[in-house]
């Protein structure tokens, strides 16, 4: 996990539709802090720099919120709420955490060695998208990598082959499955010599939860 990035957030004093719209109109993404046992702190943070934090650590990263009333919260991002069609950030939710209790996290599955997968024309079937793990919140990575270079049809990969990490685990059965990989399909047309030159074949890469 990298080093705590910092964030400035403005704490909403009023609370409305057209306060709302003032914010957002001027840059900044609506959002709160919830706080376990206590009552959430509705906050604003500039679009751009919510942006610039969250490419330069991660979706899973630990950020130190510094509010409008001096006051610091250590948090992750529970949730990102995107407008309709333009699918910008709308409202955030923001979680308080403790660095010495342990938490649960969706943490994105990243497949590496797709291309060498196309090259002996084979597909991965992906069956999760993302896997629940625990640990504490330094420990939870951004992704967790799985390398199908020198995988084959007809392979499988499970739980039991993730590369966790140092004290993440998930409740998961080690014999769920995660992805598998089978050959590609090929169609041919069914045209006469006079209607084309040649055979039409189609490539087809079944990806679940995309």
């Amino acid at each position: 996990m990298t080093e705590t990035a910092t964030l400035q957030v403005e704490v909403r004093k009023e609370v409305s539709k057209k306060e709302n719209k003032r914010l957002i109109s001027n840059g900044y993404i609506i959002g709160v802090i919830n706080q376990k046992g206590m009552d959430s702190v509705p906050v604003a943070v500039k679009k751009d720099e919510f942006r610039r934090v969250l490419k330069a650590n991660g979706r899973n990263a630990i950020l130190k919120l510094k509010d409008s009333d001096n006051k610091d919260y250590d948090v992750m991002v529970k949730s990102i709420e995107l407008t309709p069609m333009k699918y910008e950030y709308h409202h955030i939710d923001f979680q308080k955490i403790s660095l010495t209790e342990e938490i649960k996290v969706n943490v994105a599955l990243r497949f590496v060695g797709t291309d060498f997968l196309k090259a002996k024309r084979l597909i991965l079937n992906r069956q999760m998208d993302t896997i629940l793990v625990s640990g504490f919140p330094q420990d939870i990575p951004d992704a967790i990598e799985i390398d199908v270079t020198d995988k084959e049809s007809g392979d499988s990969i499970t739980v039991s082959d993730l590369t966790l990490g140092k004290g993440i685990t998930t409740d998961l059965a080690e014999d769920h499955m995660i992805a598998s990989i089978s050959e590609a399909k090929v169609v041919e047309d069914d045209v006469n010599e006079e209607e084309a030159e040649g055979v039409v074949s189609s490539e087809v890469e079944v990806s679940v939860g995309e």
